[in-house]
């Protein structure tokens, strides 16, 4: 059978550390489904550290070489010279287009697979996946059984996707309307509630697909702001509060803060004056108590069923959220 091989060569934002004997290069190699894939970690070469006692020094990872590698069922098409002298790489170029995509679903698996080791067993800070639209995984350099370099490319134009482009999650763009508030901010700065820090704080791992830790940061936010505006901290009442829930003594749902005590304190009730984004926040809780318990991203509605959480869903809860947020600043 051919064998075809794709080199594909990514560059590597996230701070992972290697401690690795000089001269030479940590190697992986694993099987994935039907390819045969080897991973070379480069370190920088701009700098190294050694403090005392180290073995070896400590580099950064540059970048990692993948090499994807499968048996073919047919061989890539040679190049041809035109009867003018020039050489066509067209036919090639489309075999190996046609080729492309499992080969970069592969090596973007086993890219991950080793940053998710860095950021969770190495516990290195600030990991970055590697995302499906990231250009290196759209041009590798390819080669035939015999370990020639083929010709033809497979370049595609890949465009980062613009996050809130389309105002998603209530993202908006700076205009001359906004002018006076950023010079007031700048002339006057403060530190963004603590609320606001978490809501936006969701709203990132949304729009990264962590679904599971925006629904956390999003129920944390709704506690923070209902307990704070309920139970402030410099009230007799926020003392006693605290003292008693630190104590064991006493435990408010917030659902019930929204309803029945909300109307009592203040005359109106969440969850009669805003019926269907009490529901998603009452569903968002539920969510979240699954995810804590058993690491599931599902719920159960009032019927019982069980339902799987996908993203216009959590984007629906974000939403929720954020109107929670003006009412309660409007009490």
């Amino acid at each position: 059978m051919p064998i075809l091989r794709a080199k594909f060569i990514l560059s590597i934002s996230s701070p992972c550390l290697l401690a690795w004997p000089e001269g030479q290069v940590p190697k992986v190699t694993v099987t994935i489904g039907d390819f045969q894939v080897e991973a070379k970690l480069l370190s920088t070469k701009g700098w190294r550290f050694k403090q005392k006692g180290d073995v070896f020094f400590t580099t950064g990872l540059r970048e990692l070489e993948i090499d994807v590698t499968k048996n073919e069922n047919d061989s890539p098409p040679d190049v041809v010279p035109s009867p003018d002298g020039t050489i066509d790489l067209s036919v090639q170029g489309d075999f190996l287009r046609s080729k492309l995509p499992e080969y970069q679903v592969v090596a973007r698996d086993l890219a991950n697979r080793i940053l998710r080791f860095f950021q969770y067993s190495l516990l290195t800070p600030q990991v970055q996946q590697i995302p499906g639209w990231d250009h290196s995984l759209h041009n590798p350099t390819w080669f035939d059984s015999t370990g020639n370099e083929l010709r033809g490319r497979t370049d595609t134009a890949i465009f980062e996707p613009v996050f809130g482009l389309r105002g998603e999650l209530e993202a908006k763009k700076l205009s001359p309307a906004e002018l006076p508030e950023l010079q007031s901010l700048l002339t006057a700065p403060t530190e963004p509630p603590l609320a606001l820090v978490l809501l936006s704080d969701a709203q990132t791992a949304w729009f990264e697909g962590n679904l599971r830790r925006a629904v956390l940061e999003m129920a944390i936010c709704v506690e923070v702001l209902v307990k704070r505006r309920f139970f402030a901290e410099a009230s007799p009442a926020g003392v006693a509060f605290d003292y008693l829930e630190d104590k064991a003594k006493i435990s408010v749902r917030v659902l019930e803060l929204l309803d029945a005590v909300a109307e009592e304190a203040f005359a109106t009730s969440y969850k009669k004056q805003e019926p269907d984004n009490y529901q998603k926040i009452d569903y968002l809780f539920r969510c979240r108590n699954k995810i804590a318990h058993r690491g599931e991203l599902t719920f159960r509605d009032d019927s019982s069923k069980s339902v799987a959480v996908n993203l216009p869903m959590v984007e629906s809860w974000w939403l929720a959220v954020a109107n929670l947020m003006k009412w309660i600043q409007s009490l």
